[in-house]
């Protein structure tokens, strides 16, 4: 009996067979009742879910943080472009001292100023420009009047109208000589020139027109003068011969000698008191010399100068050619022309201002003030209206000359 009451020994193969104390540790290493399904298969090798889901996380923020950066830097280029912008409109229109500026200015003397520089002054005050061009007997591109006056205040951007000179139109000189003073004179009247009178001696008849400066033919600017040498009246001579041959009477032949001969001889004292003007020149030869020798050395053979400026490569104020020749012999007081040279630089034409009728210093200032420089001759006049006054120029006012050059005046002297 002892033997049946032993286990009987189980096979392994049994399903049904509970485990021994054997397969402990195998039923300690299963969850599952002996039997039961399998257990699941175990994952794939990689890393968990959970660290896969924080790296797609982490790398979501990195691209949100870099387009982040992104529009930062983007909008910090923006900003500081229209800064830089803000301050250029600033600076070009002067807001920036807008606070600074008052809100009129003083409107400044803009006559006299070349076109150019009148029109650099108002900019510089913030003015506006209105320009008017009118013929005048003022140099070319020269501010002659302006609108409003001097000191006058305008708003800044106020307008302000400048009239300059465009250079007087130019006309022909016709030929007067042959004819009176006066018809002269309404002739150049009509055509816009101003005339003056110098008396010479001459065998036409007196107050004919002997000679005249310019030439017929030549231009000139309207305003500028036309210079009308006239032929003096020889009565003085004729006069004395009437009284003496009026004395002569049949009554008594002593008494009419005598009278003659005291008749004769009073106008040869007071002839050779005033001896009488010569009626010829002679010509010298002034070629290569400088203007002022040349100018003098004719007025001393009684011949004007007209002064004409040429290109040369000779210095400024050298007489490159005289029109008539050396020993020429001609009227008393006739002008003959002069090519004087424009100096190597070819310096620049400035306008000559009329100064006939001023006295010589005040045409001295005259000449300067237009970059020119004055010499001077006396001519014997009649008329004590023109004593201490220049009757006669060369270079004409309205004409031209190069700057520093000198422009030739004859000063009326009272002929004694």
């Amino acid at each position: 009996m002892t033997l049946s009451s032993q286990t009987p020994p189980r096979t392994t193969n049994d399903p049904d067979a509970w485990p021994i104390a054997d397969d402990a540790t195998v039923v300690s290493r299963s969850d599952t009742r002996v039997g039961g399904p399998p257990p699941a298969a175990p994952p794939p090798p990689g890393p968990p879910a959970d660290r896969r889901i924080g790296a797609g996380m982490l790398l979501g923020l990195g691209v949100l943080a870099l387009v982040a950066a992104g529009i930062l830097v983007a909008w910090l280029l923006t900003h500081r472009d229209s800064q830089n912008q803000t301050t250029t409109v600033i600076v070009t229109t002067g807001a920036g001292k807008g606070s600074l500026l008052p809100p009129k200015v003083s409107v400044p003397r803009l006559v006299g100023l070349k076109e150019q520089e009148a029109l650099v002054r108002l900019g510089q005050l913030g003015l506006r420009p209105k320009e008017v061009f009118r013929p005048t007997k003022q140099p070319k591109g020269v501010v002659v009047a302006q609108k409003p006056q001097e000191a006058t205040e305008l708003p800044r951007g106020g307008r302000v109208t400048l009239v300059i000179d465009s250079g007087a139109p130019q006309v022909s000189v016709p030929d007067l000589t042959g004819g009176s003073f006066a018809d002269a004179q309404r002739k150049l009247d009509q055509l816009g020139l101003d005339s003056t009178k110098t008396e010479v001696t001459s065998t036409e008849p007196a107050g004919t027109i002997v000679d005249q400066a310019p030439k017929a033919g030549g231009k000139l600017a309207k305003g500028s003068t036309v210079t009308l040498s006239v032929a003096r009246s020889g009565q003085p001579t004729q006069t004395t011969q009437t009284n003496a041959a009026t004395t002569n009477t049949p009554t008594t032949n002593a008494t009419t000698n005598a009278t003659t001969t005291s008749s004769a001889t009073t106008p040869t004292t007071t002839a050779a008191a005033t001896p009488p003007q010569p009626t010829s020149a002679t010509m010298p030869d002034v070629s290569g010399q400088k203007e002022a020798a040349a100018v003098s050395a004719l007025n001393q053979a009684g011949i004007l100068a007209s002064l004409v400026f040429v290109p040369a490569d000779d210095p400024l104020g050298t007489v490159e050619q005289q029109a008539k020749p050396s020993g020429a012999t001609l009227p008393y007081h006739a002008h003959v022309q002069l090519n004087i040279s424009r100096g190597p630089n070819n310096n620049p034409l400035m306008s000559v201002p009329n100064v006939i009728g001023q006295p010589l210093d005040q045409a001295v200032g005259t000449l300067n003030a237009a970059h020119l420089r004055l010499i001077y001759a006396k001519l014997p006049v009649t008329s004590r209206t023109q004593v201490g006054k220049i009757v006669q120029q060369s270079p004409l006012g309205g004409g031209h000359a190069p700057q520093n050059a000198q422009v030739a005046v004859y000063l009326g002297v009272l002929r004694q």
